[in-house]
């Protein structure tokens, strides 16, 4: 994204999802720089201060974009951004964005095939301009069937209302993974996995 082309004010972003962070993962902010020296934020750590290590007793913010730093940041969660971003380096936003239409197509289509009669609706755009990597069917029993599809090994989330949210990462995902997918979403509707009560309880994480 050129965001100075675009003339954006702030951006954020998520090293979780976009860079492969994992868990934990710091986000990404981008501010204009005609709106730096006007901007801060209330959270005052360590990271932020102009002179971390002084030491000091007040807090003199780094007169630049560190100012919006805090805490330490998680190394672990750092170095696997910096492998995300030699993945990356290895080909290009095109190259990605067809792969990840092309999965989603065929995850699409192989649902609607394999799965015809399991009272699923789908919810993401059938239009590229407006699905992204995600593919997201409902269900009235949604929650319970991304459960045991998680016990089949397929990770799947849930979101309220009924929908059963599939990421599909083209950097390493394959296309004989969505035909194991769907293959395994086929077999918990019609064999009924889903309707088992451990199946139904809900977690904290869905």
């Amino acid at each position: 994204m050129d965001l100075n082309a675009a003339d954006a004010d702030f951006a954020i972003g998520c090293t979780y999802k976009y860079l492969n962070g994992g868990p934990g993962s710091p986000a990404m902010l981008w501010v204009h720089p005609r709106l730096r020296a006007e901007s801060w934020q209330p959270l005052s750590g360590w990271w932020g201060h102009a002179r971390p290590f002084d030491m000091s007793t007040e807090y003199a913010p780094d007169p630049g974009i560190r100012s919006f730093l805090c805490g330490t940041q998680p190394i672990v969660s750092m170095a696997l951004v910096a492998c995300g971003l030699d993945i990356f380096a290895q080909t290009d936003m095109q190259a990605i964005r067809r792969k990840s239409l092309a999965l989603t197509d065929l995850f699409i289509a192989l649902v609607e095939q394999e799965c015809a009669g399991q009272n699923l609706t789908l919810v993401t755009p059938r239009d590229h301009a407006y699905r992204g990597s995600h593919v997201s069917f409902r269900h009235p029993e949604g929650y319970a069937v991304v459960q045991a599809l998680i016990a089949r090994g397929v990770i799947g989330d849930y979101r309220e209302p009924e929908v059963m949210r599939f990421g599909v990462t083209p950097l390493y995902l394959r296309f004989i993974d969505i035909w194991e997918a769907v293959r395994h979403l086929k077999a918990v509707l019609v064999q009924g996995e889903w309707d088992q009560e451990k199946f139904r309880a809900r977690g904290l994480v869905t």
